[in-house]
């Protein structure tokens, strides 16, 4: 056990060290997000059973050359995400029947442009909009088919009663506001709180919460956290190492891939009521050298369709590289 923890930080210790090597000033970033819930290791698939995001990263020069010395912005970092999330019942074997649907089939596929405006005090400002599609047209069975095929799975059935297709578009705005002086970072934990507000026809809902990290990391407007690790030459920390803990209470006024398309007639698919309330939490654990960022995230959170019989967990697996001069 011993030879294998040293293994490890000697690898941790290669990685830091050759991503410091090619240097700390990188405009673009490309990020690989994976989430699923087998990766809990509970041989379980269901609820939020996949999600895949591909991210570009990067520092968009003429909005940061225009911010003027006295404002109280310090950086802003663009984004563009491509994304897609399958969620299924319980059961999606060749033995499920209507009455074991417990959460409707549905897909969601969408591309997304953001951008995150970084305070001088420390607070960030996040703000997205997205337009994708639900239903067929979102490829999640042939995504899921596709999956239980490589991995030699059931082939999974009800799909013929999933959501049918609608277009949505979503805007989403992300506040944190870091609640301990800057001085204290230097005692290796800091606090925000976390307000989101998201408005569309596939989702509507809002949540509040806390974030709480503890060990190396950077301010706020050059922490992987944040997505901030690329544009300007990094300072005080280059390389993090921190676990986090972030609880969030979310109250959804509506959600297409449980309740059906805003403006669609789902008659043949197999729809539930929508739970207002939900907790949400999330943990997990970051290092990031210069180059690069790995994540992995642990994720409970509670039902969000009324039929459903349990709640659910994932984890998510991030992988980030910087690049470019």
């Amino acid at each position: 056990m011993i030879d294998w923890m040293n293994r490890l930080l000697r690898f941790c210790f290669l990685i830091a060290y050759a991503g410091a090597c090619f240097g700390q000033q990188h405009p673009y970033e490309l990020k690989v997000t994976s989430e699923n819930d087998n990766y809990c290791l509970n041989l379980h698939d269901g609820y939020y059973t996949n999600g895949l995001f591909i991210t570009m990263n990067y520092m968009p020069v003429g909005l940061n050359n225009r911010i003027p010395e006295t404002s109280s912005l310090s950086k802003i970092v663009g984004q563009y995400q491509v994304g897609q999330m399958i969620f299924t019942p319980e059961f999606v074997t060749p033995k499920t029947t209507k009455d074991l649907i417990d959460r409707p089939f549905a897909g969601y596929l969408y591309v997304q442009k953001g951008l995150t405006f970084f305070y001088k005090k420390g607070h960030v400002l996040k703000t997205t909009v997205s337009v994708g599609t639900i239903g067929g047209n979102s490829l999640a069975e042939q995504t899921q088919i596709f999956i239980h095929r490589t991995f030699d799975l059931l082939r999974p059935k009800g799909w013929n009663y999933q959501i049918h297709n609608e277009v949505g578009i979503n805007l989403q705005g992300q506040y944190w506001r870091e609640l301990l002086p800057a001085s204290w970072r230097k005692s290796r934990f800091d606090l925000h709180s976390l307000a989101q507000m998201t408005v569309g026809n596939t989702f509507t809902n809002a949540s509040a919460g806390l974030l709480f990290r503890a060990g190396r990391f950077a301010q706020p407007n050059q922490s992987s956290w944040f997505d901030a690790r690329v544009g300007r030459e990094l300072s005080g920390e280059t390389t993090e190492l921190y676990v986090f803990v972030q609880p969030a209470y979310q109250y959804q006024f509506y959600n297409a891939t449980v309740q059906g398309g805003y403006f669609t007639n789902d008659a043949g698919a197999i729809l539930s009521p929508l739970r207002h309330w939900g907790y949400r939490h999330d943990m997990g654990l970051v290092f990031s050298p210069p180059r690069w960022t790995f994540q992995i995230v642990y994720t409970y959170k509670q039902r969000e369709a009324a039929i459903m019989r349990h709640n659910e967990q994932f984890v998510g697996l991030t992988m980030a590289y910087r690049f470019g001069r």
